[in-house]
């Protein structure tokens, strides 16, 4: 004869697992629906394909700016041709969207202060 206690503990494991069976076979209904389906199934190694090539873009442009950045640094015509052409673009935005130059001064007085806190590039 079984005890109280061992009957509990069979009820709560046949419970459990009465809970637990459907959702694992329908889990395993759904894999093997995908699979016959031919669907990729992706794992949480894989990166969404976008998501990669949005991360190479934006390296890219890193490297762009850096490069522009140390090419206006050396050479005085360039940037001041540079900081015309930015000027005329940003006037140009400004005319159609207005908007647009306080948050272009907001953005300049941050770049400055970046540049004033800083430390000197050797």
């Amino acid at each position: 004869m079984k005890t109280l206690k061992q009957l509990g503990c069979a009820g709560l494991a046949a419970l459990l697992m009465s809970v637990s069976l459907p959702s694992w076979a329908q889990a395993a209904d759904g894999v093997a629906a995908g699979a016959a389906d031919g669907a990729a199934v992706v794992t949480k190694a894989e990166k969404n394909p976008v998501a990669k090539l949005r991360g190479k873009l934006l390296y890219k442009k890193n490297q762009i700016r850096k490069l522009e950045r140390s090419a206006t640094g050396s050479n005085e015509a360039l940037r001041a041709r540079a900081g015309e052409l930015e000027k005329e673009r940003r006037g140009q935005y400004v005319a159609v969207e207005p908007k647009l130059a306080e948050l272009y001064s907001e953005q300049d007085a941050l770049a400055a202060e970046i540049d004033r806190l800083a430390p000197p590039k050797k």
